[in-house]
């Protein structure tokens, strides 16, 4: 079989989508590992979290009872004599009390607090089935370590030391016993279940599982038959396997309980949506590469070549060899009727070129002329309108200030054939309007800045003075109070589709009607469009006569000014090296 570009094109795609497997495989696994290892960090975080709170409560009963042992109420009740009156006694004994259902209240879990003086043979407890002196009471575990039993988890102190100036060894003194339900630690353990999931549980060696409300029992037992809970360290992770499911257990040493938090997590649902994604992505890929052969089989012999044939028939058209022809393939598709319609096009273009040319030469200038003349009369109507207004004020002097600058006017655009002019002529045009119109009104300044090196370019003539009038017209009179215009110009380099151009900008702002950004995109728009009503002649003319001699880069754009106004550029583009007539600039 021979190597063609089809075969290296299938090859490509094999190469690229191999790869592409490979990569995809790697990142999984490795995505995996990564959501795995963030799971189990994630979980034993969040357990350590819990652990912390369960202890610091725990902690806070156990801080009650050092607390509840050295106070002055207890010791002083402790060493009474025979000769303390019975009312301080009584006062002594409910101050005890009080104190005892005040630490109990202020824990959120449900305790009890128990002290025992066995020398005043008396019992003081927040509990009313204790409050009766049981030499039982005196037989109590090792203080200083919390114990489960059936109904609670109990922690004892004893004070074997007597406070006097000469202290001498005594027996037990007093017991402090606390309790509290272990329902509390079960609902701390629904808690965390209800938040974070899994199925939480407390285990302390010597006693059945302390497990949340909803515990799976089946679960907890093959947890507790296959982790060796009695020799795990302080915090940690175990992965195990119970009824087909894989389960990451997060376990965390309790500091207080001398018990082990347990939570178990189906590490199953956590994976099962990156397999299903995984084995998705390959059967695409598999299906991708089987289309993909067959799709470019199909384009080669049925786009490409007739495409090749078609880029050479072009490329011989542009190099200027118009008699060039593309045999013709008798197949009727498509490409067959664009290969007849590009001999048919390449036969007109032959002979038609040179007409097309010269016609497109003659339209341009009547655009030219026809857009330059249509500004006149707009003008006119303009200056007419003012000289009737003046004549009936009264104002003789407007009157011959506006006659002898119409007459400059149409002297100025009648003078010659030329259509274009220079910069510094329609200043000097633009400076005798503004002064016509500055005796008109006491409302108007102005300002002309236009920099030396503008004065000499040449532009088509009555460019500047209808956006200037449009400025007083529609920015200044509409106004109360003072208006000002200002007209100032730069030139800039710039490159555009691989060439260099300069940029010529003159600026018309005025403090005027400030136009909303919605009304300026209007304006944008209605200058591209066929005039209509809702655009001046004068501004529509003006943009559509840049567009044409200097390009579509060229034209009129609005701005609004921040402290009020409009400014209005007048932009076109001047190519630095000669090049020909056919980029539509001339």
């Amino acid at each position: 079989m021979k190597f063609t570009v089809f075969s290296k094109t299938v090859l490509l795609l094999v190469c690229l989508l191999v790869p592409i497997l490979l990569l995809y495989t790697y990142a999984n696994q490795a995505n995996v590992d990564m959501v795995v290892e963030e799971k189990q960090q994630s979980s034993l975080n969040q357990f350590n979290y819990f652990s912390s709170q369960v202890d610091k409560n725990i902690e806070q009963l156990s801080l009650y009872g050092l607390t509840l042992l050295r106070d002055p109420s207890i010791l002083h009740y402790r060493y009474m004599t025979d000769s303390t009156s019975q009312y301080e006694k009584n006062s002594i004994y409910l101050d005890i009390l009080d104190k005892l259902s005040l630490y109990q209240s202020t824990s959120r879990w449900k305790n009890d607090i128990t002290i025992v003086l066995p020398q005043a043979e008396l019992v003081l407890s927040t509990k009313a089935s204790r409050t009766v002196y049981n030499e039982n009471m005196l037989k109590f575990p090792q203080p200083g370590q919390w114990q489960l039993d059936r109904e609670s988890f109990t922690y004892f102190f004893t004070d074997n030391y007597e406070w006097s100036a000469k202290p001498v060894a005594t027996g037990v003194r007093t017991v402090m016993e606390i309790n509290f339900d272990p329902m509390n630690i079960v609902a701390m353990l629904d808690d965390f279940k209800e938040a974070q999931g899994g199925d939480p549980f407390l285990f302390v060696p010597g006693n059945e599982p302390l497990l949340n409300r909803s515990a799976d029992p089946e679960l907890i037992q093959a947890i507790m038959k296959d982790m060796p809970l009695n020799g795990l360290g302080s915090e940690g992770n175990h992965k195990l396997e119970v009824g087909g499911k894989q389960y990451l257990v997060s376990y965390v040493l309790s500091k207080q309980l001398n018990g082990i938090y347990v939570n178990p997590v189906v590490l199953d649902d956590l994976l099962t949506p990156m397999d299903k994604s995984r084995n998705m992505f390959i059967t695409s890929i598999l299906l991708l590469l089987v289309l993909s052969i067959g799709a470019a089989l199909l384009l080669y012999r049925k786009v490409q070549v007739p495409i090749q044939r078609l880029m050479r028939g072009l490329q011989q058209v542009r190099k200027g060899q118009l008699s060039t022809r593309i045999p013709v393939d008798h197949s009727r598709d498509e490409f067959a009727y664009l290969t007849q319609s590009f001999n048919h096009m390449a036969e007109q273009i032959q002979e038609l070129i040179e007409k097309v040319y010269e016609e497109r030469i003659r339209s341009r200038e009547a655009t030219l002329k026809h857009l330059q003349s249509q500004i006149n009369p707009h003008f006119l109507y303009n200056c007419l309108f003012y000289i009737k207004n003046m004549t009936q004020l009264g104002n003789r002097e407007a009157v011959i200030a506006m006659s002898l600058s119409l007459g400059d006017y149409y002297r100025y655009i009648t003078r010659d054939e030329n259509d274009m002019t220079t910069v510094e002529e329609e200043i000097r045009l633009l400076d005798n309007y503004l002064s016509i119109q500055q005796m008109r009104t006491n409302r108007l300044s102005y300002e002309i800045a236009v920099p030396q090196e503008l004065m000499q370019q040449h532009i088509p003539r009555l460019l500047i003075q209808p956006i200037v009038e449009n400025a007083v017209i529609h920015g200044i009179e509409p106004m109360e109070g003072s208006g000002h215009i200002v007209v100032t110009g730069m030139a800039a380099q710039e490159q555009m589709d691989g060439r260099q151009y300069t940029r010529y900008s003159l600026f018309v702002d005025n403090d005027g009607v400030t136009l909303t950004p919605e009304e300026i995109a209007g304006l944008e728009r209605e200058i591209n469009e066929p005039m209509g009503e809702e655009i001046g002649t004068g501004t529509w003319n003006v943009h559509q006569r840049l567009v044409t001699r200097y390009g579509h880069s060229s034209g009129l754009h609005f701005a609004a000014i921040p402290y009020g106004g409009l400014s209005v550029e007048i932009r076109w583009f001047e190519e630095e090296y000669p090049n020909d007539e056919s980029n539509g600039r001339g």
